[in-house]
């Protein structure tokens, strides 16, 4: 099924300009519909602290954030006139927990993207990608922080490791795959029987996406005192795919948590845009 949908968490910081800049650019590639979706958390102080408040401050402050969510409406179509973009375009504002809402959100587009711990004025977003893609059901494209938005090259890199979660976002990013010019699908070994093992279920793989006419190649990289994703990392940063497919927590949750991971990692340190499923 062909991309026609697309969806952009969008709150008028500069990465968020900057994945507003890659799904334009998808938008034009796929003759795709974009939605931006700009999430305010409710106005709400903790404990004893709300009763000391009077109803025309905590009025003052909501119309604060309505002006505020009103000026990152106007910014969003903007920077898509700046763009030269024609296609159709709508606009979702509402209140709420934003991880929550996203997470709701995605369920209803074909993709969405946002920017990785994307924040205005400097300040950290309440947004955790991972809960959102663990949840949702669906994939998502988070765009680095400090990435510089460029043209389609027509190249991606796919993480695989057999496993379930590799499984997964290789099938979610097939609408996407079947368009590229360039697939490597990349294996990180931590040893050379590893690495003999998986250039073999690497060949396979290759062979299935040669078979939707996806010109695509293995490659098996030796870990790094890092770990893997560190590997997968440096190869992207080295080769700069327009995207890097990776499934989430091929472990538990709880694990990834305790003990790092390539999720995690890649997630933390990203220096292209992961589209991510689970």
């Amino acid at each position: 099924m062909a991309i026609k949908d697309l969806a952009i968490s969008y709150n008028g910081g500069v990465n968020a300009d900057t994945a507003l800049c890659m799904a334009v650019k998808m938008c034009k590639k796929y003759d795709a519909m974009l939605t931006g979706i700009y999430v305010s958390a409710p106005v709400h102080f903790e404990g004893k602290i709300e009763r000391w408040i009077s109803s025309d401050t905590l009025n003052d402050l909501q119309a604060a954030e309505d002006k505020l969510a009103g000026s990152i409406r106007e910014t969003f179509f903007a920077r898509i006139a700046e763009a030269g973009h024609e296609g159709e375009v709508e606009w979702l504002q509402e209140r709420g927990r934003p991880t929550e809402v996203l997470t709701r959100r995605s369920r209803f587009f074909d993709l969405m993207l946002m920017g990785q711990q994307s924040s205005i004025d400097g300040k950290k977003a309440h947004i955790r990608a991972e809960e959102i893609v663990t949840r949702s059901g669906k994939p998502i494209v988070i765009v680095p922080n400090g990435y510089v938005c460029r043209d389609i090259t027509e190249y991606a890199v796919v993480a695989w490791d057999g496993r379930r979660a590799a499984a997964r976002a290789l099938m979610d990013a097939m609408q996407i795959l079947e368009t590229k010019r360039r697939l490597d699908v990349v294996t990180v070994a931590n040893d050379p029987a590893e690495a003999e093992t998986d250039a073999v279920e690497g060949a396979t793989i290759v062979r299935h996406l040669q078979r939707h006419g996806i010109d695509a190649r293995r490659i098996v990289l030796q870990t790094t005192r890092e770990g893997k994703g560190k590997a997968l990392l440096e190869y992207c940063r080295e080769h700069k795919p327009d995207v890097l497919v990776t499934g989430a927590y091929g472990h538990s949750r709880l694990r990834e948590d305790l003990f790092g991971g390539v999720t995690r990692h890649i997630m933390q340190e990203m220096n292209v845009p992961v589209f991510v499923s689970h």
